[in-house]
């Protein structure tokens, strides 16, 4: 599980980084409201994007070892489908930066 939260916590943060670069061109917008006024600052971003989900993810990776429920079907699924939606959000960044600079 450990791993699992780590993997979500750099994809997070690789979410971030590529957003913020795409933002700089000009070329693309944050299409989420709520990131939007946050997004552009970096000091907003660093404790939004980074030290607030370090701190989150590690307090649910302790509450799962204290409950035991690392082995959860439930909490394995959830955490399944955070990864898979954040790996489909760096694949359209990838996609934006291959646009970006194929000009296609």
């Amino acid at each position: 599980m450990r791993h699992k939260l780590s993997l979500i916590y750099l994809l997070n943060v690789t979410d971030w980084v590529c957003t913020v670069i795409l933002l700089r061109t000009g070329d693309f917008y944050e299409a989420n409201p709520l990131m939007s006024p946050i997004i552009g600052s970096i000091p907003s971003g660093i404790l939004v994007k980074c030290i607030l989900p370090a701190v989150l993810l590690f307090l649910i990776y302790r509450m799962c070892i204290a409950l035991g429920a690392e082995d959860f079907p439930l909490v394995d699924r959830f955490i399944a489908f955070v990864i898979a939606l954040y790996t489909a959000l760096c694949a359209i960044h990838i996609a934006d930066f291959l646009i970006l600079h194929l000009g296609a």
